[in-house]
C-alpha cells in the first residue's frame, strides 16, 4: 500500500495501478521498507555526501542489476531443468 501511494505521489499513477496487485507491488513494498535502513548502514556518516543529481543514475544502476540478477536466475533454472 505504501509503495502504491509513493508511486502516485511521484506522479506514476499508471504504474501504481498496474503494479499494486502484482509481484512488482510486493517487491516495491519490501524495497521501500528496507532501503532507508540499508542506506544508513552502508553510508553511515557519508549520507551527507549524497547529491540529488546521482539519484537517476543510481536508479538505473539498481534496475540493471535487478534485470541481470533475474536473467542469471532464469539461466540457472533453465540449465538445471535441462540437466535433469
Amino acid at each position: 500500500m505504501r509503495a502504491t501511494l509513493a508511486l502516485v505521489l511521484a506522479g506514476h499513477e499508471a504504474l501504481a495501478a498496474l503494479w499494486m496487485h502484482h509481484e512488482m507491488g510486493a517487491f516495491l513494498e519490501e524495497f521501500f521498507s528496507a532501503l532507508p535502513g540499508e542506506l544508513h548502514e552502508a553510508l553511515g556518516d557519508r549520507i551527507g555526501d549524497l547529491r540529488p543529481r546521482w539519484a537517476i543514475g543510481t536508479s538505473r544502476l539498481v534496475a540493471r542489476m535487478l534485470s541481470k540478477h533475474i536473467d542469471e536466475f532464469a539461466d540457472r533454472d533453465l540449465s538445471l531443468a535441462i540437466g535433469r
